[in-house]
């Protein structure tokens, strides 16, 4: 979060503003799960698929069942236990040219990004779609919990594994994009060739 010190009524605005935004993000979501199934367009297929997207978007509960989304994410927050350790991000900050202090309580808003990328795309497609949607921004750039809360106990021993693996490929290589590439390759995660962080 920016370290920019806000009164609690810009606060209670920004809270507004990304609820608005979460609602959003939802139902675009559901939209584009329930249109990936339409296959040909004047069919009445195509009208029963209008009809499913408008139960969808009333309750998130069928699209949690049709993707079988239980096995990976829990509807409620576990207890938090430290998952990503210190060498993952001590590689990261090392591979970014950011600076590094000892200890890394604090991380620069692109740390998550990354970590979306080279982590949390190793799951099935849904999975961070689904983490977004159970843990959505309380305001821009602040979750209530890590995304690694709302993982099952199986799905939190991936994270440990694809979180040792990274760390273990960026200890081998002396800049971001290079490990990035090599990475998404041997894993099979899709990748930008030139990813810009704004």
């Amino acid at each position: 979060m920016k370290n920019t010190k806000l009164n609690p009524e810009e606060i209670e605005q920004l809270k507004v503003l990304q609820g608005k935004k979460n609602q959003e993000f939802l139902k675009r979501f559901i939209i584009d799960q329930t249109e990936s199934k339409v296959k040909n367009r004047f069919s009445d297929k195509e009208l029963d698929t209008e009809n499913e997207k408008r139960k969808l978007l009333s309750t998130i509960e069928d699209l949690w069942k049709i993707k079988n989304i239980d096995s990976r994410i829990l509807r409620k927050p576990a207890e938090y236990k430290a998952i990503f350790t210190q060498d993952y991000y001590k590689e990261m900050f090392r591979l970014n040219n950011w600076h590094y202090k000892g200890i890394i309580a604090e991380k620069p808003w692109q740390a998550g990004r990354l970590t979306n990328e080279i982590i949390y795309f190793r799951f099935s497609q849904e999975v961070l779609p689904f983490l977004r949607i159970v843990n959505p921004f309380v305001i821009t750039g602040t979750r209530k919990y890590k995304h690694h809360q709302y993982l099952t106990p199986g799905a939190r021993n991936e994270l440990s594994l694809f979180i040792s693996q990274a760390t273990e490929l960026m200890s081998q290589f002396g800049d971001w994009d290079s490990f990035r590439v090599e990475y998404c390759k041997k894993y099979n995660v899709p990748y930008q060739l030139k990813f810009k962080l704004l």
